[in-house]
């Protein structure tokens, strides 16, 4: 992702709206599965990744509305963080589509997508935005703006949370 050419304010604004419709995706994507899954255990824990997700979602939206952004089309998002957001959004979409019922074994085949994509999310991704996005933001509106930074670390500190409770999750399947 080159955030370098994205240094107007509502791009930056915009790419913060995306995280939040990326991860709206994944809590339907997260949702889907644990409706699923065969395991009351693995259910219940699919479906806390699920709620915090959505709570991310909102968050991340609610700010970029606050900041001047309220809608911004999946092409866009596309546009802003590349190919690898397209990809989140298929696969989520494919992961709601199944209507069968999921066993462990079929869900730990999944689990290092899940997992790769909890880190990208938590990390990589996260840092990177709230870099950028306090800088500029705080040199474009010469605002403090501390509670933005606190809900992103937040989110990453959520975001770490899912990936270790989907290593849990996918060693109890690989034992079960």
């Amino acid at each position: 992702m080159d955030f370098e050419n994205l240094s107007e304010r509502k791009d930056l604004v915009k790419i913060l709206f995306c995280c939040g419709l990326i991860e709206e995706k994944i809590s339907q994507a997260y949702e889907s599965i644990a409706s699923r899954i065969d395991d009351e255990v693995v259910r219940v824990l699919l479906e806390y990744i699920a709620e915090d997700s959505l709570k991310h979602s909102k968050i991340l939206q609610g700010v970029s509305k606050y900041l001047g952004v309220d809608e911004v089309d999946i092409e866009e998002c596309g546009e802003l963080l590349g190919i690898t957001a397209i990809r989140i959004i298929e696969d989520s979409k494919k992961s709601m589509m199944g209507i069968e019922k999921i066993s462990l074994k079929e869900l730990a085949s999944e689990f290092d997508d899940l997992v790769n994509l909890e880190k990208y999310f938590g990390e990589e991704y996260f840092n990177l935005i709230q870099i950028k996005l306090l800088g500029t933001l705080i040199e474009h509106e010469g605002i403090e703006i501390g509670f933005l930074k606190d809900i992103l670390e937040y989110i990453v500190e959520d975001e770490r949370r899912h990936e270790k409770i989907l290593n849990a999750i996918k060693t109890y399947a690989l034992q079960g």
